[in-house]
């Protein structure tokens, strides 16, 4: 969005919002999203400003800022940097626009500061003729924010069926809760559910804890890593044989070490790269260890719509079925919305 405003012959007034283009624009910051700078305008009303178009910003009334107890004043931009000073003693805080989620009036965040966002993506396969073949898979998360606290859940659904035979359905349903502790840092907690039939788990249970930090996040790159401890409970399905086998475990739980890298490149056009990567240590086997990894292009196609491209990749050296392969990996292409 080009917005045209007037050019001040001094510097930046208490409340005004500077774009990369040189527009100043004057008015008040209503609040800042994981992606966008909304923007109540003197002259245009409100704005939704994409964050890697923001120059500089200042605010002349409090904010309250994710992981910041304290109300504070936005002071101004160093490059990618939003500096800012908080609580009585005008303590100075500086970091990524890009990076903060959740920016909004400390008045607004006492009575309503809530924000909610999400994305679902679908893939599908119809084939007929020597093979006869339908694939589904549907990827969706959903957040909803409000003050230093985080609520998120993901669904990841697969249904795979071959020459009329019935389908193969693995699925996994989670939430997590994240508590932000500074602009950087967050504590997480997660519990799941799913099954994954086409490796014979009937029901598999996680619960798990963490935290997380954004090593860095701007309008190029960005790069968040996690750390924390995960268990996980797997109910298997029988074989024929595994029925009448009186050695056969119906069962596992292993407790594990969880190290996360999530990471996004951006492209020419606003496309972008994106990498995340999951590694499972048994803390009961040292030979027990998982790892998946998601290699991807998200493109957007406008009006919240976007397609992306991804290969999954799974490696699990102890798979819990013996009839499982040790590797597995996928390659989508869907589209999806976002909002």
């Amino acid at each position: 969005m080009a917005v045209t405003a007037s050019v001040l012959s001094g510097g930046l007034s208490a409340a005004e919002l500077v774009l990369t283009n040189g527009d100043r624009i004057h008015g008040a910051l209503t609040s800042v999203n994981a992606s966008s700078v909304m923007w109540k305008s003197d002259s245009f009303g409100d704005l939704a400003i994409d964050k890697s178009k923001v120059a500089n910003l200042t605010t002349d009334h409090k904010m309250k800022v994710q992981g910041v107890k304290e109300a504070c004043i936005i002071s101004g931009m160093e490059g990618y940097y939003l500096n800012y000073v908080c609580g009585d003693n005008n303590e100075p805080h500086s970091m990524q626009l890009m990076a903060l989620d959740s920016i909004v009036p400390f008045v607004q965040f006492h009575a309503d500061g809530a924000q909610v966002s999400g994305k679902m993506k679908l893939a599908a396969t119809y084939q007929r003729g020597n093979t006869v073949e339908d694939d589904v898979a549907i990827d969706g998360e959903t957040a909803y924010r409000e003050g230093d606290w985080r609520h998120v859940g993901t669904l990841n659904y697969d249904s795979e069926s071959t020459d009329n035979l019935p389908a193969d359905e693995d699925y996994d349903l989670e939430y997590r809760l994240d508590r932000f502790l500074s602009e950087r840092w967050f504590w997480y907690n997660q519990i799941g559910y799913g099954a994954e039939e086409s490796i014979n788990v009937d029901e598999r249970y996680t619960f798990g804890t963490g935290i997380g930090v954004q090593l860095w996040e701007d309008p190029n790159s960005a790069l968040a890593i996690g750390n924390g401890l995960l268990y996980k409970k797997e109910l298997l399905d029988p074989t024929a044989e595994e029925k009448v086998d009186p050695s056969w475990n119906s069962k596992t739980e292993v407790a594990y070490y969880r190290f996360s890298t999530k990471f996004r490149y951006k492209l020419p056009f606003s496309a972008e790269i994106f990498n995340t990567n999951v590694v499972l240590y048994s803390l009961q086997d040292s030979e027990n260890w998982e790892l998946s990894a998601d290699f991807g292009l998200h493109i957007p196609l406008g009006v919240g719509l976007f397609s992306e491209f991804k290969l999954e990749y799974d490696y699990d050296n102890q798979p819990s079925s013996p009839d499982a392969r040790n590797e597995d990996s996928k390659l989508t292409v869907g589209i999806g919305y976002q909002w």
